[in-house]
């Protein structure tokens, strides 16, 4: 039988967890060094947000549950599951399982602006190749193109895709003004 004083040690131990968590966000969000960036390695602020959040037993592994997003000025990821791995202003790799999980950009493409869309029942970002990788349901849609697939890969830094699958690949191409 669970006694109430384990029940409050317990939830003791979550609001502490929580609590925890909250000061290293607001660390990051005004620590000055450098930080995360999709594409550049100039520093920028990153904020993130979820209805909870956890530490896992392995170090440098941070749990997030419910409405998670983590965005910089350039680039927004959302999701209802993520697991951040490594440091938080400077992930080695974020992993977003989502109805659907999403990634927005706006990069900068010599003088132009590049609109990026993501969206998938799961993504991988991994810092050290600059890839987003989509799996199941996955859509990419770049300024005129929209690309559909089972599997998308899309390196963020050359700004090409390999998509495939086995129900193959759909690209629709808009029409340029």
């Amino acid at each position: 039988m669970i006694s109430q004083f384990d029940v409050l040690q317990q939830e003791f131990y979550m609001l502490k967890i929580a609590l925890g968590c909250r000061i290293v966000l607001i660390a990051v969000m005004f620590s000055p060094g450098s930080t995360w960036s999709l594409d550049k390695n100039t520093p920028e602020t990153i904020t993130i947000s979820a209805d909870e959040a956890y530490e896992d037993i392995r170090p440098g592994t941070l749990h997030f549950k419910g409405h998670f997003v983590m965005q910089s000025l350039e680039w927004r990821l959302e999701s209802s599951h993520a697991t951040v791995f490594g440091r938080l202003d400077r992930p080695d790799r974020v992993i977003l399982k989502g109805v659907p999980a999403r990634f927005l950009s706006t990069l900068d493409d010599d003088q132009k602006q590049l609109f990026v869309e993501a969206e998938a029942g799961e993504m991988e970002y991994l810092r050290t190749t600059n890839m987003l990788q989509l799996t199941g349901g996955a859509f990419l849609k770049l300024e005129d193109e929209e690309i559909r697939s089972k599997v998308i890969k899309y390196d963020i830094g050359t700004k090409r895709y390999w998509a495939g699958g086995v129900d193959g690949v759909m690209i629709e191409v808009l029409p340029v003004d």
